[in-house]
Protein backbone atom coordinates (compact mmCIF):
# COMPACT_ATOMS: atom_id res chain seq x y z
CA UNK A 1 0.00 0.00 0.00
CA UNK A 2 1.28 3.67 -0.79
CA UNK A 3 2.59 5.28 2.41
CA UNK A 4 3.02 9.41 3.61
CA UNK A 5 5.82 11.15 2.84
CA UNK A 6 7.75 10.47 6.17
CA UNK A 7 9.92 13.02 6.06
CA UNK A 8 6.97 15.16 6.66
CA UNK A 9 5.20 12.92 8.98
CA UNK A 10 8.51 12.99 11.34
CA UNK A 11 8.42 16.78 11.25
CA UNK A 12 4.41 16.74 11.96
CA UNK A 13 5.32 14.04 15.21
CA UNK A 14 7.89 16.68 16.25
CA UNK A 15 5.75 19.41 16.49
CA UNK A 16 2.75 17.51 18.17
CA UNK A 17 5.34 16.42 20.79
CA UNK A 18 6.03 20.06 20.61
CA UNK A 19 2.74 20.95 22.24
CA UNK A 20 2.17 21.50 26.18
CA UNK A 21 0.09 18.43 27.53
CA UNK A 22 -3.67 19.24 28.33
CA UNK A 23 -3.76 19.00 32.32
CA UNK A 24 -4.95 15.58 33.96
CA UNK A 25 -8.55 15.75 34.52
CA UNK A 26 -9.99 14.16 38.77
CA UNK A 27 -12.91 12.96 38.48
CA UNK A 28 -14.80 9.86 39.00
CA UNK A 29 -13.97 8.47 35.74
CA UNK A 30 -10.74 7.32 37.12
CA UNK A 31 -12.28 5.18 39.43
CA UNK A 32 -14.49 4.17 36.97
CA UNK A 33 -11.50 2.92 34.44
CA UNK A 34 -9.23 1.36 37.08
CA UNK A 35 -10.76 -2.13 36.32
CA UNK A 36 -10.31 -1.49 32.69
CA UNK A 37 -6.65 -0.41 32.85
CA UNK A 38 -5.89 -3.35 34.67
CA UNK A 39 -7.64 -5.99 32.38
CA UNK A 40 -5.51 -3.83 29.79
CA UNK A 41 -1.93 -4.26 31.11
CA UNK A 42 -2.72 -7.76 31.76
CA UNK A 43 -2.87 -7.89 27.81
CA UNK A 44 0.11 -5.64 27.19
CA UNK A 45 1.77 -7.69 29.50
CA UNK A 46 1.24 -11.31 27.83
CA UNK A 47 4.33 -12.54 26.40
CA UNK A 48 4.83 -14.29 23.22
CA UNK A 49 3.01 -17.19 22.63
CA UNK A 50 4.68 -19.28 19.67
CA UNK A 51 2.03 -21.32 17.43
CA UNK A 52 2.37 -24.89 15.06
CA UNK A 53 3.42 -24.23 11.74
CA UNK A 54 0.80 -23.78 9.32
CA UNK A 55 -0.78 -26.87 7.67
CA UNK A 56 -1.73 -25.28 4.40
CA UNK A 57 0.78 -26.13 1.08
CA UNK A 58 3.31 -23.44 0.19
CA UNK A 59 1.41 -22.92 -2.74
CA UNK A 60 -2.10 -22.15 -0.86
CA UNK A 61 -0.52 -19.51 1.30
CA UNK A 62 1.78 -17.14 -0.78
CA UNK A 63 -1.04 -14.81 -2.11
CA UNK A 64 0.44 -11.08 -3.93
CA UNK A 65 -1.12 -7.86 -2.26
CA UNK A 66 -1.61 -5.93 -5.40
CA UNK A 67 -3.69 -3.32 -7.47
CA UNK A 68 -5.10 -4.96 -10.51
CA UNK A 69 -6.66 -2.23 -12.73
CA UNK A 70 -10.07 -1.64 -12.52
CA UNK A 71 -13.04 -1.41 -15.14
CA UNK A 72 -13.96 -2.31 -18.71
CA UNK A 73 -11.91 0.22 -20.54
CA UNK A 74 -9.47 -2.24 -22.93
CA UNK A 75 -6.15 -0.76 -21.13
CA UNK A 76 -7.41 -2.22 -17.87
CA UNK A 77 -8.44 -5.37 -20.00
CA UNK A 78 -5.21 -6.26 -20.87
CA UNK A 79 -3.30 -4.97 -17.75
CA UNK A 80 -5.11 -7.56 -15.86
CA UNK A 81 -4.54 -10.03 -18.64
CA UNK A 82 -0.85 -9.59 -17.99
CA UNK A 83 -1.23 -10.10 -14.08
CA UNK A 84 -3.47 -13.07 -14.42
CA UNK A 85 -0.59 -14.64 -16.88
CA UNK A 86 2.25 -13.32 -14.57
CA UNK A 87 0.32 -14.95 -11.66
CA UNK A 88 0.00 -18.42 -13.21
CA UNK A 89 3.76 -18.16 -14.03
CA UNK A 90 4.35 -17.40 -10.32
CA UNK A 91 2.15 -20.86 -9.08
CA UNK A 92 0.27 -17.88 -6.87
CA UNK A 93 -4.06 -18.01 -7.28
CA UNK A 94 -3.87 -15.55 -4.20
CA UNK A 95 -4.72 -11.78 -4.89
CA UNK A 96 -5.37 -8.99 -1.86
CA UNK A 97 -6.53 -5.81 -3.41
CA UNK A 98 -9.14 -2.36 -2.46
CA UNK A 99 -12.78 -2.94 -2.84
CA UNK A 100 -13.27 0.57 -2.03
CA UNK A 101 -16.31 2.36 -0.35
CA UNK A 102 -15.70 6.48 -2.18
CA UNK A 103 -16.23 3.97 -5.66
CA UNK A 104 -18.68 1.44 -4.76
CA UNK A 105 -21.05 4.36 -2.86
CA UNK A 106 -19.74 7.91 -4.46
CA UNK A 107 -23.25 9.46 -3.06
CA UNK A 108 -25.21 7.59 -0.08
CA UNK A 109 -27.61 5.19 -1.61
CA UNK A 110 -25.85 5.43 -4.80
CA UNK A 111 -24.20 2.20 -5.87
CA UNK A 112 -22.08 1.18 -8.54
CA UNK A 113 -20.33 -1.73 -9.20
CA UNK A 114 -18.94 -1.01 -12.76
CA UNK A 115 -15.11 -0.82 -11.67
CA UNK A 116 -15.14 -4.13 -9.57
CA UNK A 117 -17.41 -6.72 -11.36
CA UNK A 118 -14.97 -6.99 -14.25
CA UNK A 119 -12.14 -7.82 -11.97
CA UNK A 120 -14.48 -10.35 -9.64
CA UNK A 121 -15.79 -12.05 -13.30
CA UNK A 122 -11.99 -12.81 -14.33
CA UNK A 123 -10.38 -13.63 -11.37
CA UNK A 124 -13.22 -16.20 -10.93
CA UNK A 125 -12.66 -17.60 -14.41
CA UNK A 126 -8.61 -17.46 -13.97
CA UNK A 127 -8.66 -19.59 -10.64
CA UNK A 128 -7.50 -16.73 -8.62
CA UNK A 129 -8.98 -15.75 -4.80
CA UNK A 130 -9.77 -12.49 -4.09
CA UNK A 131 -9.15 -10.83 -0.68
CA UNK A 132 -11.18 -7.83 -0.67
CA UNK A 133 -10.06 -5.16 0.92
CA UNK A 134 -12.50 -3.01 2.46
CA UNK A 135 -11.11 0.69 3.24
CA UNK A 136 -11.47 4.10 1.98
CA UNK A 137 -14.29 6.01 2.86
CA UNK A 138 -16.55 7.78 0.65
CA UNK A 139 -16.35 11.59 1.35
CA UNK A 140 -20.01 12.25 2.41
CA UNK A 141 -19.53 9.67 5.47
CA UNK A 142 -16.25 10.32 6.15
CA UNK A 143 -14.79 11.96 10.09
CA UNK A 144 -13.92 15.28 7.62
CA UNK A 145 -16.67 16.58 5.52
CA UNK A 146 -15.28 16.00 1.88
CA UNK A 147 -12.32 14.08 3.69
CA UNK A 148 -9.76 12.54 1.26
CA UNK A 149 -8.51 8.93 1.44
CA UNK A 150 -7.90 7.84 4.86
CA UNK A 151 -10.58 9.50 6.91
CA UNK A 152 -12.55 6.91 9.15
CA UNK A 153 -16.65 6.73 8.65
CA UNK A 154 -18.00 8.93 10.98
CA UNK A 155 -20.88 6.44 11.83
CA UNK A 156 -20.11 2.50 11.30
CA UNK A 157 -22.83 1.51 10.05
CA UNK A 158 -22.76 3.28 6.95
CA UNK A 159 -19.09 1.34 6.29
CA UNK A 160 -21.23 -1.75 7.24
CA UNK A 161 -23.61 -1.29 5.03
CA UNK A 162 -21.11 -1.06 1.96
CA UNK A 163 -19.27 -4.08 3.27
CA UNK A 164 -22.83 -5.74 2.89
CA UNK A 165 -23.29 -5.13 -0.32
CA UNK A 166 -20.15 -5.80 -1.59
CA UNK A 167 -20.84 -9.13 0.13
CA UNK A 168 -24.06 -9.96 -1.15
CA UNK A 169 -23.01 -8.81 -4.49
CA UNK A 170 -19.99 -11.12 -5.12
CA UNK A 171 -20.60 -13.99 -2.86
CA UNK A 172 -20.64 -16.56 -5.47
CA UNK A 173 -16.63 -15.36 -5.81
CA UNK A 174 -15.42 -13.79 -3.10
CA UNK A 175 -15.40 -15.24 0.20
CA UNK A 176 -12.68 -13.48 1.68
CA UNK A 177 -12.53 -9.86 3.65
CA UNK A 178 -10.19 -7.15 5.40
CA UNK A 179 -11.51 -4.70 7.36
CA UNK A 180 -8.73 -1.45 6.56
CA UNK A 181 -5.58 -1.37 5.95
CA UNK A 182 -3.45 -0.30 8.86
CA UNK A 183 -5.67 1.31 10.91
CA UNK A 184 -2.79 1.98 13.29
CA UNK A 185 -1.10 4.42 10.57
CA UNK A 186 -2.92 7.70 11.37
CA UNK A 187 -0.62 9.35 8.95
CA UNK A 188 -1.22 7.57 5.54
CA UNK A 189 -4.61 5.36 6.08
CA UNK A 190 -6.77 6.24 9.64
CA UNK A 191 -6.07 9.97 9.50
CA UNK A 192 -7.40 11.35 12.79
CA UNK A 193 -6.56 13.27 15.94
CA UNK A 194 -4.00 10.36 16.62
CA UNK A 195 -1.08 9.49 14.73
CA UNK A 196 -1.53 6.18 16.22
CA UNK A 197 -4.87 5.31 14.77
CA UNK A 198 -8.43 4.85 17.34
CA UNK A 199 -8.09 1.70 18.39
CA UNK A 200 -11.68 2.00 20.11
CA UNK A 201 -12.80 3.00 16.76
CA UNK A 202 -11.00 0.46 14.80
CA UNK A 203 -12.56 -2.07 16.51
CA UNK A 204 -16.11 -0.60 16.43
CA UNK A 205 -15.85 -0.24 12.76
CA UNK A 206 -14.79 -3.68 12.43
CA UNK A 207 -17.45 -5.38 14.83
CA UNK A 208 -19.92 -3.89 12.46
CA UNK A 209 -18.66 -4.50 9.50
CA UNK A 210 -18.14 -8.29 10.58
CA UNK A 211 -21.86 -8.78 11.57
CA UNK A 212 -23.10 -6.94 8.24
CA UNK A 213 -20.70 -9.28 5.99
CA UNK A 214 -22.39 -12.23 7.86
CA UNK A 215 -25.48 -11.50 7.54
CA UNK A 216 -25.22 -11.36 4.21
CA UNK A 217 -22.55 -14.23 3.68
CA UNK A 218 -22.53 -16.18 6.98
CA UNK A 219 -19.52 -18.39 5.46
CA UNK A 220 -17.14 -15.65 4.80
CA UNK A 221 -13.86 -15.22 6.53
CA UNK A 222 -13.09 -11.64 7.79
CA UNK A 223 -9.86 -10.40 8.75
CA UNK A 224 -9.24 -8.00 11.82
CA UNK A 225 -6.34 -5.74 12.02
CA UNK A 226 -4.43 -5.24 8.88
CA UNK A 227 -1.92 -3.53 11.94
CA UNK A 228 1.51 -2.64 10.71
CA UNK A 229 3.26 -3.87 13.34
CA UNK A 230 6.44 -1.23 13.53
CA UNK A 231 5.06 2.65 13.00
CA UNK A 232 6.68 6.47 13.81
CA UNK A 233 4.65 6.30 16.57
CA UNK A 234 2.05 3.90 18.95
CA UNK A 235 3.30 -0.04 17.73
CA UNK A 236 1.60 -2.45 16.26
CA UNK A 237 1.34 -4.61 19.34
CA UNK A 238 0.16 -1.61 21.38
CA UNK A 239 -2.41 -0.80 19.55
CA UNK A 240 -3.62 -4.36 19.20
CA UNK A 241 -4.22 -4.55 22.92
CA UNK A 242 -5.53 -1.63 23.15
CA UNK A 243 -8.35 -1.96 20.74
CA UNK A 244 -8.84 -5.50 21.88
CA UNK A 245 -9.90 -3.97 25.43
CA UNK A 246 -12.06 -0.91 24.20
CA UNK A 247 -14.90 -2.81 22.90
CA UNK A 248 -13.81 -5.67 22.90
CA UNK A 249 -13.82 -7.26 19.46
CA UNK A 250 -11.64 -10.30 20.67
CA UNK A 251 -14.53 -13.36 20.80
CA UNK A 252 -15.67 -12.39 17.27
CA UNK A 253 -12.00 -12.34 15.42
CA UNK A 254 -12.22 -15.32 12.67
CA UNK A 255 -8.83 -14.05 11.29
CA UNK A 256 -6.11 -11.53 12.30
CA UNK A 257 -4.17 -10.20 10.18
CA UNK A 258 -0.86 -7.94 10.22
CA UNK A 259 1.91 -6.12 8.28
CA UNK A 260 5.04 -8.05 9.87
CA UNK A 261 7.93 -5.50 7.78
CA UNK A 262 11.01 -5.75 10.26
CA UNK A 263 10.99 -1.73 9.78
CA UNK A 264 9.86 0.68 6.82
CA UNK A 265 10.68 0.65 4.03
CA UNK A 266 12.54 -2.97 4.73
CA UNK A 267 16.39 -3.12 4.19
CA UNK A 268 17.49 -6.32 6.22
CA UNK A 269 16.22 -9.94 6.37
CA UNK A 270 13.30 -11.38 8.04
CA UNK A 271 15.24 -13.00 10.78
CA UNK A 272 16.98 -9.73 11.97
CA UNK A 273 16.66 -8.67 14.92
CA UNK A 274 19.19 -5.33 15.16
CA UNK A 275 18.42 -2.49 16.61
CA UNK A 276 14.78 -1.68 16.41
CA UNK A 277 14.12 -4.72 14.10
CA UNK A 278 11.80 -7.69 15.42
CA UNK A 279 12.12 -10.97 13.68
CA UNK A 280 9.39 -12.15 11.72
CA UNK A 281 8.33 -15.25 13.47
CA UNK A 282 8.72 -13.05 17.29
CA UNK A 283 6.49 -10.47 15.38
CA UNK A 284 3.29 -13.16 15.17
CA UNK A 285 4.40 -14.47 18.38
CA UNK A 286 3.80 -11.33 20.28
CA UNK A 287 0.38 -10.72 18.35
CA UNK A 288 -0.73 -14.36 19.02
CA UNK A 289 0.15 -14.04 22.79
CA UNK A 290 -1.46 -10.73 23.16
CA UNK A 291 -5.03 -12.18 21.27
CA UNK A 292 -4.56 -15.11 23.66
CA UNK A 293 -4.18 -13.02 26.58
CA UNK A 294 -7.47 -10.86 25.41
CA UNK A 295 -9.72 -13.93 25.01
CA UNK A 296 -9.67 -14.59 20.82
CA UNK A 297 -9.87 -18.33 20.87
CA UNK A 298 -5.81 -19.19 19.43
CA UNK A 299 -4.78 -21.09 18.57
CA UNK A 300 -7.66 -22.16 16.03
CA UNK A 301 -7.68 -18.40 14.62
CA UNK A 302 -5.97 -18.32 10.62
CA UNK A 303 -3.17 -15.61 10.72
CA UNK A 304 -2.63 -13.48 7.81
CA UNK A 305 0.15 -11.45 6.75
CA UNK A 306 -1.33 -9.50 4.13
CA UNK A 307 1.60 -7.46 3.18
CA UNK A 308 5.13 -8.40 3.00
CA UNK A 309 7.78 -7.54 0.80
CA UNK A 310 11.19 -5.55 0.01
CA UNK A 311 12.12 -2.94 -2.83
CA UNK A 312 15.12 -2.91 -4.71
CA UNK A 313 17.03 0.19 -4.06
CA UNK A 314 20.85 0.75 -3.59
CA UNK A 315 20.31 -0.16 -0.07
CA UNK A 316 18.97 -3.90 -1.41
CA UNK A 317 19.85 -5.44 -4.31
CA UNK A 318 17.49 -7.35 -6.64
CA UNK A 319 20.00 -11.19 -5.35
CA UNK A 320 18.49 -9.64 -1.40
CA UNK A 321 14.78 -8.73 -1.89
CA UNK A 322 14.82 -12.80 -3.95
CA UNK A 323 16.73 -14.47 -0.84
CA UNK A 324 14.48 -12.59 1.87
CA UNK A 325 11.13 -13.01 0.28
CA UNK A 326 11.76 -16.40 0.06
CA UNK A 327 12.97 -16.84 3.73
CA UNK A 328 10.12 -14.80 4.99
CA UNK A 329 7.43 -17.64 3.02
CA UNK A 330 9.28 -20.12 4.69
CA UNK A 331 9.41 -18.85 8.04
CA UNK A 332 5.62 -17.62 8.37
CA UNK A 333 4.53 -21.32 7.39
CA UNK A 334 6.75 -22.41 10.43
CA UNK A 335 5.52 -19.53 12.61
CA UNK A 336 1.69 -20.59 12.01
CA UNK A 337 0.64 -18.18 9.01
CA UNK A 338 -1.82 -19.67 6.68
CA UNK A 339 -1.29 -16.53 4.05
CA UNK A 340 1.57 -14.26 3.16
CA UNK A 341 0.51 -12.06 0.75
CA UNK A 342 3.81 -10.40 -1.30
CA UNK A 343 3.66 -6.78 -1.94
CA UNK A 344 3.69 -6.23 -5.32
CA UNK A 345 4.13 -7.65 -8.76
CA UNK A 346 4.84 -4.88 -10.82
CA UNK A 347 7.17 -1.71 -9.55
CA UNK A 348 5.17 1.71 -10.09
CA UNK A 349 6.97 3.82 -12.29
CA UNK A 350 4.85 6.86 -11.10
CA UNK A 351 5.97 6.82 -7.32
CA UNK A 352 9.18 7.83 -5.80
CA UNK A 353 12.20 6.02 -3.82
CA UNK A 354 11.60 2.95 -1.91
CA UNK A 355 7.43 3.22 -3.01
CA UNK A 356 7.84 2.64 -5.93
CA UNK A 357 10.41 -0.61 -7.07
CA UNK A 358 8.82 -3.24 -4.02
CA UNK A 359 7.43 -5.13 -7.30
CA UNK A 360 8.78 -9.16 -8.32
CA UNK A 361 8.93 -7.16 -12.17
CA UNK A 362 10.46 -4.14 -13.38
CA UNK A 363 7.64 -1.67 -14.35
CA UNK A 364 7.14 -2.18 -18.27
CA UNK A 365 4.20 -1.63 -21.31
CA UNK A 366 1.55 -4.57 -19.66
CA UNK A 367 -0.79 -3.54 -22.66
CA UNK A 368 1.60 -4.76 -25.56
CA UNK A 369 0.02 -2.29 -27.74
CA UNK A 370 2.65 0.83 -26.69
CA UNK A 371 6.30 0.71 -27.84
CA UNK A 372 8.09 0.14 -24.57
CA UNK A 373 9.63 -2.97 -23.18
CA UNK A 374 7.24 -5.37 -21.39
CA UNK A 375 7.92 -6.01 -17.35
CA UNK A 376 11.02 -8.40 -16.88
CA UNK A 377 11.39 -10.59 -14.31
CA UNK A 378 13.43 -9.87 -10.96
CA UNK A 379 15.32 -12.91 -9.23
CA UNK A 380 12.90 -12.69 -6.77
CA UNK A 381 10.22 -13.41 -9.51
CA UNK A 382 12.40 -16.67 -10.28
CA UNK A 383 12.93 -17.63 -6.77
CA UNK A 384 9.20 -17.55 -5.56
CA UNK A 385 8.56 -19.48 -9.03
CA UNK A 386 11.04 -21.88 -8.62
CA UNK A 387 9.96 -22.57 -4.86
CA UNK A 388 6.69 -23.07 -5.88
CA UNK A 389 7.46 -25.41 -9.11
CA UNK A 390 9.61 -27.54 -6.95
CA UNK A 391 7.93 -27.86 -3.24
CA UNK A 392 4.40 -25.79 -3.43
CA UNK A 393 2.62 -28.66 -2.71
CA UNK A 394 4.78 -28.96 0.44
CA UNK A 395 3.48 -28.02 3.73
CA UNK A 396 6.69 -26.69 6.64
CA UNK A 397 6.43 -28.72 9.25
CA UNK A 398 9.40 -28.46 11.49
CA UNK A 399 12.27 -26.54 11.82
CA UNK A 400 15.78 -29.17 12.42
CA UNK A 401 18.17 -27.40 14.98
CA UNK A 402 21.72 -27.13 13.86
CA UNK A 403 23.97 -26.97 17.04
CA UNK A 404 27.47 -25.49 17.05
CA UNK A 405 26.06 -23.52 13.69
CA UNK A 406 24.13 -19.93 14.96
CA UNK A 407 22.25 -18.53 12.05
CA UNK A 408 22.29 -21.87 10.36
CA UNK A 409 18.31 -22.50 9.11
CA UNK A 410 17.21 -26.24 8.11
CA UNK A 411 13.73 -26.52 7.60
CA UNK A 412 11.81 -30.16 6.88
CA UNK A 413 8.50 -29.72 4.63
CA UNK A 414 6.30 -33.15 3.59
CA UNK A 415 4.07 -33.77 1.10
CA UNK A 416 2.20 -37.25 1.40
CA UNK A 417 4.65 -39.20 2.93
CA UNK A 418 7.54 -37.38 0.70
CA UNK A 419 10.04 -35.06 2.61
CA UNK A 420 12.20 -32.04 1.82
CA UNK A 421 14.47 -29.37 3.26
CA UNK A 422 14.86 -25.50 2.62
CA UNK A 423 18.65 -24.53 3.80
CA UNK A 424 20.54 -21.38 4.71
CA UNK A 425 22.24 -18.79 7.02
CA UNK A 426 21.47 -15.52 8.30
CA UNK A 427 23.98 -12.89 6.89
CA UNK A 428 25.65 -12.50 10.25
CA UNK A 429 26.19 -16.26 10.73
CA UNK A 430 29.71 -17.26 10.96
CA UNK A 431 31.49 -18.68 8.64
CA UNK A 432 32.41 -21.62 7.23
CA UNK A 433 28.65 -22.64 7.97
CA UNK A 434 27.28 -25.84 6.99
CA UNK A 435 23.75 -28.00 7.84
CA UNK A 436 23.40 -31.56 8.29
CA UNK A 437 20.47 -33.20 6.77
CA UNK A 438 19.12 -36.55 8.47
CA UNK A 439 19.46 -38.52 5.67
CA UNK A 440 21.87 -40.30 2.95
CA UNK A 441 22.14 -41.82 -0.31
CA UNK A 442 20.94 -39.69 -3.50
CA UNK A 443 19.96 -36.39 -3.02
CA UNK A 444 18.92 -33.49 -5.56
CA UNK A 445 19.90 -29.80 -4.58
CA UNK A 446 17.79 -26.55 -6.33
CA UNK A 447 18.95 -23.16 -6.32
CA UNK A 448 16.70 -20.35 -6.14
CA UNK A 449 17.62 -19.39 -9.79
CA UNK A 450 16.06 -22.91 -11.15
CA UNK A 451 19.50 -24.68 -11.90
CA UNK A 452 20.01 -27.78 -10.00
CA UNK A 453 22.63 -30.59 -9.45
CA UNK A 454 22.04 -34.31 -8.24
CA UNK A 455 24.58 -35.20 -5.64
CA UNK A 456 25.33 -38.23 -3.37
CA UNK A 457 25.49 -38.45 0.45
CA UNK A 458 27.09 -40.66 2.87
CA UNK A 459 25.03 -43.81 2.63
CA UNK A 460 24.86 -43.77 6.78
CA UNK A 461 22.95 -40.60 6.45
CA UNK A 462 23.89 -36.87 7.50
CA UNK A 463 24.68 -35.10 3.96
CA UNK A 464 26.17 -32.18 4.99
CA UNK A 465 25.38 -29.34 2.97
CA UNK A 466 27.15 -25.75 2.48
CA UNK A 467 24.50 -22.94 3.16
CA UNK A 468 24.90 -19.33 1.68
CA UNK A 469 22.10 -16.73 2.21
CA UNK A 470 20.49 -17.94 -0.54
CA UNK A 471 18.21 -20.95 0.14
CA UNK A 472 18.59 -24.16 -1.34
CA UNK A 473 16.07 -27.25 -1.86
CA UNK A 474 17.43 -30.46 -0.90
CA UNK A 475 15.32 -33.66 -1.54
CA UNK A 476 16.37 -37.28 -1.59
CA UNK A 477 15.99 -38.97 -5.11
CA UNK A 478 15.86 -42.63 -5.87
Amino acid sequence: MRRANWPLALFLLLAACAQPAAPAAADASDAATAADAVALADVQAAGPLTRSPSTVALQDIVGLSSHPALGADPGAVAERVFEWKAMKQLGIHRVRTDFRFATVEPQPGVWDFSAYDPLVTEAAANGVNLLALLDATAPWAATVANGADGYPPRDPQDFADFAAKVADRYKANVAEYEVWNEPNNGVSFWKADQFAGEPDRYAALFLAANHAIHAAQPAAQVAFGAILYHFIVGSGPQFLADALQSTPPAPDIGVFSLHPYPLYPPTSSPESALGDEVPLMTQLATMNGLLSAAGAPTPAIPFWLTELGWPTTSALTPAQQARYTVRAIVLSALAGADRLYLYTLLDDGNSMGAEGVFGLMMAGDVTGTGTGVAPQPKPAFVAIQTLLKTVGAYRVVAQVPQPGFPGAWLVRLENAGQFAYLAWRTEDAPLPTTVTLPFGGNVHVTQLDGTSEDATAPAVGNYQVAVSPDPVIVQPRP
